[in-house]
């Protein structure tokens, strides 16, 4: 059980990482590769990880119903923008690019309307393996250095692996399809594993 807990928590962690890649590649065409393009790019990821973990640490807390609602939220979310983004990314982003003369104002549209949200509802699962770890034993301080020293490992790889061999072998479009399919996957698993109830003391 922590062998598929411990791998699904790196798989989000490639996920969150390599997705942030992708959107660079899928701007390119429009704004560039510039400092500005990745200034507003960073920002927006980095919100979506500071609000994600905050809701996620909210949902974790939650009476078990209503738990368990607020992870099904955050897959449906997860999954339906990472969707959009695979399909209509590239128009919306013509779209933007077209309606907004500033570059700063077309980012900030960009990043926020098709960036924000699965990156976000990713992030609200981060606390929540921190209590699933917590509630079987292990010390909420270890836990949470366990999970995001985890989640850590699997940015580098998302990154590494993304870079050097993804985008160089396969379209951008293919890749987010296969984001998508990773996600509905791993984020099905991750949700039946914290869904198990804690071993009797």
């Amino acid at each position: 059980m922590l062998f598929a807990f411990y791998s699904v928590v790196v798989t989000l962690g490639i996920l969150s990482m390599g997705f942030q890649l992708l959107a660079s590649r899928l701007l390119n065409p429009h704004f560039g590769s510039s400092i500005i393009v990745w200034a507003w790019l960073i920002s927006t990821f980095l919100a979506a990880f500071s609000i994600g973990s905050m809701v996620g640490g909210w949902i974790s807390n939650l009476p078990p119903d209503r738990r368990n609602r607020g992870q099904l939220a955050g897959i449906i979310i997860a999954v339906i923008s990472l969707a959009l983004t695979a399909v209509f990314g590239r128009m919306l982003l013509g779209q933007i690019e077209a309606a907004f003369e500033n570059v700063s104002t077309a980012l900030l549209v960009s990043c926020l309307g098709i960036f924000f949200l699965p990156v976000t509802a990713l992030s609200t699962f981060g606390p929540q393996c921190v209590q699933f770890l917590a509630t079987r034993g292990t010390p909420p301080g270890k836990a949470s250095g366990i999970v995001y020293g985890v989640s850590t490992l699997g940015n580098i790889a998302g990154v590494m692996l993304t870079a050097f061999v993804l985008i160089p072998h396969f379209r951008v479009s293919t890749l987010l399809y296969l984001w998508l399919v990773v996600a509905v996957v791993s984020l099905t698993c991750l949700v039946k594993l914290l869904r198990l109830s804690p071993p009797a003391s």
